[in-house]
């Protein structure tokens, strides 16, 4: 009996935005265009890659003299907010421009590489051409992270239902832990610090701040909070 090959790479890490896309679809019993994706981007902070095979890349400490070519997806690099919000502008099919002739969005790599796409002269896209950015074919994502993504969305029905029971058992305890983000988050504003949406940080820090609050309950509450906003 012969034996399969390997999947394809893009089978076995990758999908296209639209095979994720159709993907939420299925799995969400309802439609989800364009719109609802890239809100999602936005929200949940997926992360997005462009796959153009064969372009040449620059920057980067690590890199060689010779432009190496983006045989592997890269991932658009999303602090740089004018280039992401071009980007997700592109999941609801409104073409990126750039915003000088030869910009081509900031990529990085496993390294923490700082990296752009670079094209020979006589392959240069036209200046200010959509060709500078990827466009809704080239923008990939990672199998895992949305498998992790729809593990967030889609929480089983009596999951829902001890979450919404957690929170109607405890409401004083809820009381409390608004109270005490609040103080939180105005002590970070203050003091300059950007708070963090980890659980357990939050959790540790709430009970850090109030030796009355118990810290498994607030790592329960917030838990359920997180999920009940995702639905």
């Amino acid at each position: 009996m012969k034996q399969a090959g390997p999947k394809p790479l893009h089978m076995k890490y990758w999908l296209s935005v639209q095979q994720a896309l159709d993907h939420l679809r299925v799995l969400a019993e309802e439609e989800i265009g364009s719109e609802g994706l890239a809100k999602l981007v936005e929200e949940r902070h997926l992360s997005l890659y462009w796959h153009r095979p064969g372009q040449r890349l620059s920057g980067g400490k690590q890199l060689s003299k010779h432009s190496p070519t983006l045989d592997q997806p890269l991932r658009l690099y999303a602090q740089n907010h004018s280039d992401w919000r071009a980007i997700v502008g592109v999941l609801r099919h409104h073409p990126a421009l750039p915003a000088a002739p030869n910009d081509t969005p900031l990529l990085e790599d496993d390294e923490g590489n700082l990296l752009h796409i670079t094209f020979d002269f006589s392959q240069r896209p036209e200046p200010y051409s959509g060709s500078w950015y990827p466009s809704y074919t080239e923008l990939v994502v990672k199998r895992r992270d949305l498998e992790r993504l729809q593990a967030q969305l889609f929480i089983r029905r009596d999951e829902a239902e001890d979450n919404t029971a957690v929170l109607s058992e405890e409401p004083q305890f809820l009381l409390e832990v608004i109270a005490q983000l609040e103080k939180l988050a105005m002590a970070a504003h203050s003091g300059g610090k950007p708070c963090t949406p980890d659980i357990h940080w939050l959790a540790q820090q709430l009970a850090d701040s109030d030796e009355n609050l118990d810290h498994a309950a607030l790592k329960r509450v917030l838990t359920v909070a997180e999920r009940r906003s995702s639905l």
